[in-house]
């Protein structure tokens, strides 16, 4: 499996730092599943843990990690996705007024 730490700015600062973060780790889900990879993503709670471990400069900033492999299952992937539990769009949509 590989790991991928998506490192920022302070994200103190800036909502568009989280979002761009997000985007990115996204993205990179989206790409992986193209190729066969499926991914999870994980929100860093112990900061200064996670710099301790990997490292990185007292400027940067984890809060995004995503882990990628390959499906055990590979009929997985071509699997019809599993209902939700997803309310139906007329329940949460409001068109032109509420």
């Amino acid at each position: 499996a590989l790991g991928v730490a998506i490192l920022t700015p302070n994200p103190e600062g800036k909502f568009q730092i989280m979002f761009d973060a997000g985007q990115a780790a996204a993205f990179m889900q989206l790409a992986a599943w193209e190729l066969g990879v499926g991914s999870v993503p994980a929100s860093i709670y112990e900061h200064e843990k996670a710099r301790g471990i990997l490292g990185f400069p007292s400027e940067w900033h984890l809060r995004i990690a995503l882990s990628f492999g390959y499906p055990m299952d590979e009929e997985k992937l071509s699997a019809a996705p599993k209902k939700g539990g997803r309310r139906a769009l007329e329940e949460v949509v409001h068109w032109d007024k509420w």
